[in-house]
């Protein structure tokens, strides 16, 4: 009971630290995102005041620094509207310069400088230099500009950073003849800008077009530090790289960058001036933009941890008031739990709050478990007298059921030996209709046999009809080729006559090829005496010496023809020879064939005649298989009334058979139903024997209870 209560003391003290925690991180959470929602917002509206105000102070000051640049360029115009520079003379102009009453006219330049065409420059100080490779003189006598303001030099004559304020000089005709510079000292323009301080930390300066500082506060920089190609990329004021770009290509507009050398970052403001080629910008760090936000901030911080605390003191004090009627309701609980059990004590707090609801719902809560309680005594005697009588009918239950799983084990004796009687007969059945069913099966496949053997005797006649029509055909193909045979002899006959008249036609040849050859020969002797005897006779046989020529030459032909002649007639006669000889052997070939084709024609006949006596026996054989097919099928017919009359048998016995069966499995399920009664009984008994030990319990721990 001890350990009851401090357990519903401790959750009822972290209950209320529970309520405070989580109302003081909702209103952290709120105070947060109100000061997270106020910062930024202010933050972002001035920025906006902030940039917009430092872009018109920077217009201002840009336009201060045009105005100078202005009043420069009017304190020439005593120089280039003066008569002399009118009248174009290079010369004359000179002259009115170095002139002592004029050097007065200076003003605030250092002194002046006129230049011609040829880039030589004349000071009023005496000084004679060249400029030909200045900005302004490239301007102003090259590109034809009126008046030209440059980056900021080393003056060629007093060695100190100048700028030059330059003007076109113009004759009577408006041609460009020369320029006049005034040159300005950079301190006298710097001077101004270094003055410029916005706040504690802001300032302004200026750059010329190639990204040169021309005044800043950083004297170091001045005329040394060029934004764009002498700061690291890679270092932490890159960022300066960027804006240095858009201001020399005369861009307007603002920029955050990392400060130099500390942490937060500034803001750029930069614009052109006008007239000149360089850019003017402001500079200002964010914290000086953001005093106010900090400032609002902090206050905001602090009138939130105030209401904070505030509020969760006031919170802890309304729980401590709100939760303290719990104590009374946990100490009526603790004495209902712990003590002598009373259901009739009841609470009593004056609270219309959920506290007090919560102890009228306890109340009528303890009055129905009142009410529950006392029925249950009054209960507790019935259930005492039930489980005595349960527990008798359990026991005369138990004897009855030992008795009928008894008898049910002896019948089922009796019905296990008819069921293996059944068995036995069916199985003796089966084994008649197996053999009833295996002679079937051999009469089917009999009379399939003799049905094939019937298709093949058929299919036997069939192709010995179509081989003795193949036969005769064979026959009377060999008649014609019998015939052919005897003419081809004949004509072969014929042939062999013909050669032997080209043979000795051949040899006639060959004897007049001689006779030839010999008339060659006698010719060739005739000619070689006329050619002697056409030689003894001197100027006078001269020309019967060329006839006797001529005759040699046609005998010497003659011979050479005779000659070539006679080889191809031996290569005739050798051909013929060849000729002959086959021919001998084809008329012994056409014999042969001859002969065979007679003996052929003799076997063909024969096997006609013996296709005929096969033709005849098939015969015998179709019908012989014609009438075993019918036997064969009276024998199937038999076989099938036979079948049917066992399957009537072996039907009968499979219905008592299933009959058998069924009565065992009835019978089984029997003894296992009264098995599962009598274990039913047993647990039913065990079930009497702890229920009466419960309500034992039960009656003792109500009896406990005050009603």
């Amino acid at each position: 009971m001890g350990k009851s209560s401090a357990s519903n003391s401790k959750s009822r003290s972290s209950l209320a630290r529970k309520l405070i925690f989580l109302v003081g991180l909702v209103i952290v959470a709120l105070n947060v995102l109100q000061l997270l929602f106020v910062t930024t917002n202010a933050k972002k509206q001035i920025l906006a005041e902030d940039t917009d105000m430092y872009e018109n102070m920077l217009q201002g000051y840009a336009l201060a620094l045009q105005n100078d640049i202005e009043s420069y360029f009017k304190e020439l115009n005593g120089y280039v509207h003066a008569d002399v520079m009118e009248d174009g003379d290079l010369e004359a102009c000179y002259e009115w310069i170095m002139d002592p009453e004029h050097r007065d006219m200076r003003g605030d330049f250092d002194y002046v400088m006129l230049s011609g065409s040829d880039g030589q420059a004349r000071t009023d100080l005496g000084g004679i230099t060249s400029v030909a490779d200045r900005d302004y003189f490239q301007a102003i006598m090259q590109k034809g500009a009126e008046r030209f303001v440059d980056d900021p030099v080393v003056g060629k004559t007093t060695g100190l950073p100048v700028i030059h304020v330059t003007r076109a000089l113009k004759d009577r005709n408006g041609r460009t003849f020369a320029m006049l510079s005034g040159v300005v000292n950079v301190n006298r323009i710097t001077a101004e800008i270094n003055k410029i301080k916005i706040g504690e930390n802001g300032y302004g300066f200026l750059l010329a077009s190639d990204g040169k500082v021309i005044a800043h506060p950083e004297k170091s920089f001045v005329m040394e530090k060029n934004f764009i190609t002498g700061i690291d990329r890679n270092g932490r004021n890159a960022d300066m790289i960027d804006v240095a770009v858009s201001m020399t290509r005369r861009e307007s507009g603002n920029a955050w960058i990392n400060a130099n050398a500390r942490s937060g970052k500034d803001l750029i403001v930069y614009v052109p001036v006008e007239g000149t080629p360089w850019s003017f910008a402001l500079s200002v760090p964010d914290v000086q933009i953001y005093d106010l936000v900090d400032a609002i901030r902090n206050l905001l911080i602090l009138f939130a941890v105030v209401i904070v605390v505030a509020l969760c003191a006031i919170i802890a004090a309304l729980l401590v008031v709100t939760l303290k009627p719990l104590s009374v309701v946990e100490s009526t609980i603790t004495g209902i739990a712990s003590g002598d059990a009373d259901l009739t004590r009841r609470i009593e707090v004056n609270s219309n709050n959920e506290i007090g609801r919560v102890v009228d719902g306890f109340n009528q809560f303890s009055e129905k478990l009142q009410t529950i309680i006392a029925t249950m005594k009054d209960s507790k005697r019935e259930l005492v007298d039930a489980g005595e009588m349960l527990s008798d009918s359990t026991t005369d239950t138990s004897a009855a059921i030992t008795q009928i799983i008894a008898n049910i084990e002896s019948m089922s004796s009796n019905i296990s030996m008819q069921s293996d009687s059944v068995h036995q007969t069916a199985g003796a059945v089966n084994e008649i209709a197996a053999n009833i069913e295996s002679l079937n099966h051999m009469i089917e496949s009999q009379a399939s046999s003799v049905t094939e053997a019937s298709a093949a005797v058929e299919e036997m006649i069939g192709n010995i009809n179509s081989v003795n029509n193949s036969v005769r055909k064979m026959a009377d193909a060999f008649e014609d080729l019998e015939l052919k045979t005897q003419t081809g002899i004949q004509k072969q006959n014929d042939v062999n006559a013909r050669i032997a008249e080209i043979e000795a036609e051949s040899q006639s040849l060959q004897e007049a090829n001689a006779v030839i050859s010999g008339i060659a020969e006698q010719t060739n002797l005739l000619a070689m005496n006329a050619a002697i005897e056409a030689a003894h006779a001197g100027e006078a046989g001269k020309g019967f010496s060329v006839v006797a020529d001529e005759i040699r030459k046609l005998s010497e032909d003659s011979g050479s023809q005779s000659q070539t002649i006679g080889e191809q007639l031996s290569r005739i006669t050798a051909t013929i020879s060849e000729i002959v000889g086959a021919t001998r052997l084809a008329a012994e070939s056409f014999s042969s064939v001859s002969e065979g084709i007679y003996s052929t024609h003799n076997l063909v006949h024969e096997i006609t005649n013996a296709m005929q006596e096969q033709n005849a026996g098939s015969q015998q054989i179709q019908v012989a298989l014609h009438n075993m097919n019918d036997t064969s099928n009276e024998v199937r017919t038999s076989s099938y009334e036979m079948a049917e009359g066992n399957k009537a048998i072996l039907n009968e016995v499979k219905s008592l058979q299933d009959a058998t069966f069924a009565i065992k499995d009835g019978m089984e399920e029997m003894s296992a139903g009264a098995r599962k009664i009598n274990e039913t009984g047993a647990a039913l008994s065990e079930l009497s024997r702890r229920m009466d030990d419960s309500i034992q319990k039960i009656g003792e721990q109500v009896d406990q209870f005050r009603v």
